[in-house]
């Protein structure tokens, strides 16, 4: 416990710290990171780290598609989005057929999907940043996934009687599923109303049913984003992804749910703005 509390205070403190600069060109230095760690777990979770090239091809993409967006902060265009995908993927079908009895088709489609999807998820995050409410839509996509897991959680404990899909993950419940939604709903519309009242803007109840939907959506999508990658695990044997956060696991498993909170949340921003 003493270890897990650590690694998560550390943690804590370098996310501040990023949000502190969000506004800098650390924000998408910092997330291209993020991402770059995350394929690296994914990769050698299916063994594909002994294929170097194809390694090399999903990392440099997945960092250096969000990192065309630092021409947002130094005021330059960049053409590297236009040949940096078919020059990564070129890499990976290369290593394919220089792999022909190892390299599985199933590790390089799940190679080439891991590098495409990754960054497309974190993406979400620096188009809200520049956007009005950035900084408060950043905090509660990430933050989205990371509290129903705990409503989750603490419902699973206290009510949790019937497994949920005890072949993936033995500890989730209906009831602990059932928790997550509700408290998920009822602390958005509660963030949103404080954070409208903070800054003297109105919230009736038609924008409290949009928070309330707006959480439950989260929490539904946060769950199928844990399963998802729990799914992974089971078929490869492996506990966690990762040990860069002692006691946690690696980024992945910090972040399964919230890659697909965050498009989830951005898509219903979009289509159904709140303020």
């Amino acid at each position: 416990m003493k270890q897990r509390l650590i690694s998560a205070s550390v943690g804590i403190v370098i996310l501040v710290a990023v949000l502190i600069l969000h506004k800098t060109i650390v924000f998408p230095i910092a997330l291209a990171l993020v991402v770059g760690i995350i394929l690296f777990e994914l990769i050698r979770a299916i063994g594909g780290l002994e294929f170097k090239l194809a390694t090399v091809g999903v990392m440099i993409y997945g960092m250096f598609s969000l990192l065309e967006y630092l021409e947002i902060f130094l005021k330059i265009r960049s053409k590297l989005d236009i040949v940096l995908l078919p020059i990564c993927l070129a890499l990976v079908f290369w290593d394919y057929m220089r792999h022909p009895k190892n390299f599985l088709v199933e590790q390089g489609a799940f190679m080439i999907a891991s590098m495409i999807l990754v960054p497309y998820s974190i993406k979400f995050l620096i188009l809200f940043n520049f956007q009005e409410h950035g900084l408060f839509y950043v905090m509660l996509a990430l933050c989205g996934a990371w509290i129903a897991d705990s409503g989750a959680y603490f419902s699973g404990i206290a009510l949790g009687k019937h497994k949920l899909c005890p072949e993936i993950s033995p500890k989730k419940t209906i009831e602990g599923f059932v928790g997550g939604l509700i408290s998920n709903a009822v602390i958005f519309v509660l963030i949103f109303l404080i954070y409208a009242k903070c800054n003297a803007m109105d919230f009736n109840i038609w924008q409290g049913l949009k928070s309330a939907l707006l959480g439950l959506v989260c929490a539904g999508v946060s769950v199928l984003g844990d399963l998802t990658a729990s799914v992974i695990k089971r078929q490869k044997g492996i506990k966690d992804y990762g040990n860069i956060m002692p006691g946690h696991g690696g980024l992945m498993d910090r972040f399964d749910s919230v890659l697909f909170v965050i498009p989830a949340f951005y898509t219903c921003i979009k289509l159904f703005p709140i303020f």
